[in-house]
């Protein structure tokens, strides 16, 4: 009986190294992973401007999707909106009655990130490569 468990035990030794060295991986993983949103995030206000600033250049939201420009997650802050647009605010709504969704069968659709590069956007573009 000893011999079998002493067999067992030897056998099991080389899975529970490279289980250790699994975990390790992953966390390294996690540790990676979690830098990378990180620089991601520090982006999406400058990110925000530039993309506002194309916009008040001429391109359109339209133009800038063919090219593989996503809107930013966050517009960048503008000014407080004036008389006009509170006015807006302050208007009678008519109520509608609200519409019944359509059951959701499978996931939720998230839209996936455009993966080209910068000189790929920007070739799409016509413009010449430096």
């Amino acid at each position: 009986m000893e011999k079998l468990q002493a067999a067992k035990g030897e056998a099991f030794k080389p899975l529970a190294e490279i289980l250790g060295q699994r975990a390790a991986i992953q966390k390294e993983r996690e540790t990676v992973l979690a830098e990378f949103e990180e620089r991601l995030a520090a982006l999406n206000e400058p990110y925000g401007k530039a993309y506002t600033t194309a916009e008040k250049a001429g391109w359109t939201a339209a133009e800038l999707a063919e090219l593989g420009v996503e809107e930013p997650v966050k517009r960048p802050r503008g000014r407080r909106p004036g008389k006009a647009a509170a006015a807006k605010k302050t208007a009678p709504k008519t109520e509608a009655a609200p519409e019944k969704a359509a059951p959701q069968t499978g996931p939720p659709a998230v839209p996936a990130p455009a993966h080209e590069s910068t000189g790929d956007a920007v070739a799409a573009a016509g413009f010449p490569s430096a």
